[in-house]
């Protein structure tokens, strides 16, 4: 899930992402809490970070996360793509510690868990180098949004929200 005003520092990434299969996620241009504006404001915030991934990969962003997790009747009824926010909070932003950031996550996934980091952060970006590898040592597969709600059964639509696919209710 890509913030609009760091794509253009990161084009050789974004393009990677996209060769290896990674499903492109739109968090906003500016980051600004969607629930907060106008439809034509919310729908800016996207459009404009779908532009520019148009313009690295040759296509838009296939989900939307809405920063903060915050949604209103206004953003559901604009956002034109699935929103898809959490199962865990590992609060990467907040503690900024490698270790919190992996007992969270080991502590708490389960099958069809969405996990929320912020990969600014380098303790974030460490704390991954234990966390895939122990993920993958479980038995866990990661993979994109939309194979993980295929998988269990989910057929994501446009303007729903959804916190996991754990074999239950996903989305509100």
């Amino acid at each position: 899930f890509m913030v609009g005003t760091e794509i253009a520092s990161f084009p050789d990434e974004v393009k990677r992402m996209k060769k290896l299969g990674c499903e492109l996620g739109n968090h906003t241009y500016d980051h600004k809490d969607l629930a907060t504006l106008s439809s034509d404001e919310i729908s800016s915030e996207i459009a404009r970070v779908d532009e520019q991934l148009v313009n690295l990969t040759g296509e838009g962003a296939s989900v939307v996360r809405p920063p903060y997790g915050s949604v209103n009747d206004t953003v559901k009824s604009t956002v034109g793509t699935p929103m898809i926010l959490w199962s865990i909070d590992t609060l990467d932003w907040k503690t900024q510690d490698v270790e919190s950031t992996v007992e969270e996550v080991m502590n708490n996934v389960k099958d069809g868990s969405i996990i929320l980091m912020h990969d600014i952060h380098e303790t974030t970006v460490e704390s991954c180098a234990t966390i895939v590898p122990e993920l993958m040592n479980r038995g866990y597969e990661l993979v994109t949004v939309h194979t993980l709600a295929a998988a269990n059964g989910v057929d994501l639509a446009a303007g729903e929200t959804y916190y996991g696919f754990h074999g239950g209710t996903t989305n509100e």
